[in-house]
């Protein structure tokens, strides 16, 4: 299999977009600069009307020009991923022209310091990372704002470790790998916070998922917090076992390891109706997904290059939320959260059987299973970092967290239209 373990993932993808524009005749009035032409041309000598003729079409055609170009004009909006399947439904949204009146410029930017530069100075609208990063950008003074969860692990996470460990209770004077201020470094400090671990029990070596997994099999590492398909090549280690995945841990009653939509807040509040537009449209790809796996499949593959197999693979471990989901997760009107609405086909035996702790341990003893848990988990995460010296403030969520779209679209019944709850990409389905 064509694994994209294999292949380093550390590229930037510009996708360029060619229009098809057809021009039709249109009436438009003469401003008076052409009209006082004209006049001229009528009253003068038939001698002079010739030279004149191209005064004429040298005037309407400017005005034909600036007309129709600001008829076919669209709204361009360059939004940053990673070369992930739950990402990609952007890729959808492109194929089959989704998005009205805008065009969608999907760039693959690994590096989230390269995304938080680009919505800083505006070459970039929005990005999709993990809800942690967002925290961290936000509480480094960075004009974002999340906006919506596009996605969220259910088993997609991995704690692959070495023979000898056997619980988190083993884990002070091992060694772990995974980026900083990134949601396996997240994953790993709940844990530890969880189990009375000091964070400084456990070394970080710092590294991106390919490279972890890489380091782990070599015999570098103890832990690889991880997420598949990267952390499979970890099981390559003889002896090696997942000792965790955030299926068995629970983190999807809390979002705790859950992505983001994000965008610069200057962008959103002077362009709050193509914001709109976009994030309607991204609900409308995922509902098409849902209904249409196979031919969603391929157009997601095609365009991050990869295999097909990879895309179920990593679409096995995620739920695609949709926009009810989303109201749950924000606390808006009726919505359900994922832990209230598991997709269709969800089996009762997937389900971990009694209570993770971690509304106890985190909430103050607010159930696991909650709606509006986005405020809340924002700010566990800030706490969280801030205790590890990931930041020196955390942001409150009233400045790094915006609802108004997603109260908008509910309030234009597309809650209704884009229903779907199925899984997409499950093995063996």
């Amino acid at each position: 299999m064509n694994n994209p373990v294999t292949r380093k993932i550390k590229r930037t993808r510009f996708q360029l977009t060619f229009t098809k524009i057809s021009i039709e005749l249109v009436e438009f009035k003469t401003p008076m600069s052409v009209r006082r032409t004209l006049m001229a041309i009528a009253n003068s000598r038939f001698n002079k009307f010739l030279s004149s003729l191209g005064v004429i079409v040298a005037l309407l055609a400017t005005q034909l020009f600036f007309t129709t170009n600001t008829a076919f004009a669209k709204e361009k909006v360059t939004i940053a991923i990673i070369s992930f399947s739950p990402y990609a439904p952007w890729y959808i949204v492109q194929k089959k022209g989704m998005a009205k009146d805008i065009e969608i410029d999907v760039q693959i930017i690994d590096d989230i310091n390269a995304k938080n530069a680009g919505l800083t100075t505006g070459t970039l609208q929005c990005m999709l990372n993990t809800l942690d990063t967002v925290v961290v950008a936000r509480s480094a003074g960075l004009p974002v704002k999340h906006i919506a969860i596009p996605a969220m692990s259910y088993g997609l996470d991995e704690m692959v470790v070495t023979k000898d460990i056997t619980s988190v209770n083993d884990f002070p004077g091992k060694t772990f790998g995974a980026d900083y201020g990134f949601l396996n470094h997240m994953w790993m400090l709940l844990n530890l916070k969880k189990a009375g671990i000091g964070f400084d029990e456990v070394k970080h070596a710092v590294m991106l998922p390919w490279d972890s997994a890489a380091a782990f099999v070599s015999g570098g590492l103890d832990i690889d917090v991880n997420y598949i398909p990267f952390s499979k090549q970890s099981l390559e280690l003889p002896g090696s076992h997942v000792l965790k995945t955030s299926l068995s841990d629970r983190t999807w009653e809390r979002g705790l390891i859950s992505e983001s939509m994000a965008c610069n807040e200057d962008w959103l509040a002077a362009k709050p109706e193509v914001a709109k537009e976009i994030v309607r449209a991204w609900f409308e790809a995922v509902n098409w997904w849902k209904e249409n796996p196979e031919e969603g499949n391929e157009i997601v593959a095609k365009a991050l290059d990869w295999p097909v197999s990879d895309v179920k693979l990593t679409q096995y471990g995620a739920v695609m939320l949709n926009l009810d989901q989303n109201l749950g997760a924000f606390g808006i009107g009726s919505g359900k959260p994922v832990c209230g609405s598991l997709p269709n086909g969800a089996e009762a035996r997937e389900v971990p059987a009694g209570s993770s702790g971690w509304g106890e341990l985190l909430f103050d003893g607010a159930p696991d299973c909650v709606a509006g848990y986005v405020y809340p988990t924002w700010d566990v995460f800030g706490s969280i970092y801030k205790e590890a010296g990931v930041i020196d403030t955390a942001a409150s969520t009233d400045i790094g967290i915006d609802t108004t779209i997603l109260s908008a679209l509910d309030g234009a019944g597309y809650t209704d239209r884009y229903s779907s709850n199925k899984w997409i990409g499950r093995l063996g389905e």
